[in-house]
């Protein structure tokens, strides 16, 4: 069962996010059920990358435009046909929380579709990355989100993460320092990945983000074991 947190940032960072016209992160999917709502990244027009917390049911992928009442022949609604959590994965511990989604028809780009390359090496310490994640725009008060936000933050070093609660307790981790604050009160959707040099290098980990560091899993800790997966597919 995927519990829910509320992440407390402090002080406006995007002061006009009713008025997004473009969104900065389009290779993220929303993953909508009828629990708690999840983001992944599309990593192939066929396959979404995402924690494997977000294992529900009556799962929908999510992707173009979000917004409800807004129609720009972007959406696109996909059911998944298969779902694999990486083979460690357990319910009751925060490792290996990631898993692959194949979609039962290939996405179609656009402008608010697209696909991210993998990480193709760890990161180095120090590195500014790019958080994506998901965020409620100032005239949204419904239960789904509606908007893709991003902001900065740099790596921080091997130490720095395993001298924090969250990073001593998981396994192939990876730590991100909040340099930047977001302007209201988010669920666990928001800052949902983390991209180093234009490359998927960290996906969230469930019930692990809180204060100013975020813990995510070191997709490249994990690129055989997707390869694998995916591999002689066209899509």
């Amino acid at each position: 069962m995927v519990s829910h947190f509320y992440l407390y940032l402090g002080t406006s960072f995007f002061a006009h996010s009713a008025e997004q016209k473009e969104d900065p992160a389009p290779y993220l999917a929303y993953l909508k059920s009828h629990f708690n709502p999840c983001v992944g990244v599309l990593i192939k027009t066929s396959w979404v990358l995402a924690p494997a917390h977000c294992y529900l049911p009556n799962l929908k992928v999510m992707l173009g435009n979000f917004k409800s009442r807004v129609r720009d022949g972007t959406e696109q609604t996909i059911h998944p046909i298969q779902i694999i959590r990486y083979w460690k994965y357990n319910d009751s511990a925060p490792q290996d929380d990631i898993m692959l989604i194949k979609l039962t028809k290939p996405a179609i780009l656009n402008r608010k579709v697209q696909v991210i390359p993998l990480a193709t090496k760890n990161v180095s310490p120090g590195t500014v990355c790019v958080l994506s994640g998901l965020d409620w725009s100032q005239k949204n008060s419904g239960r789904h989100p509606d908007l893709r936000q991003n902001l900065e933050g740099p790596v921080m070093t091997y130490k720095e993460c395993q001298a924090t609660e969250q990073g001593r307790t998981h396994r192939n981790s990876l730590c991100i320092k909040f340099v930047k604050v977001f302007s209201r009160i988010f669920g666990e959707v928001a800052v949902a990945t983390v991209i180093c040099n234009n490359k998927l290098q960290g996906i969230e980990v469930g019930h692990f983000m809180g204060g100013d560091v975020g813990i995510y899993t070191n997709v490249y800790k994990y690129i055989s074991w997707i390869e694998d997966i995916t591999k002689d597919k066209k899509n």
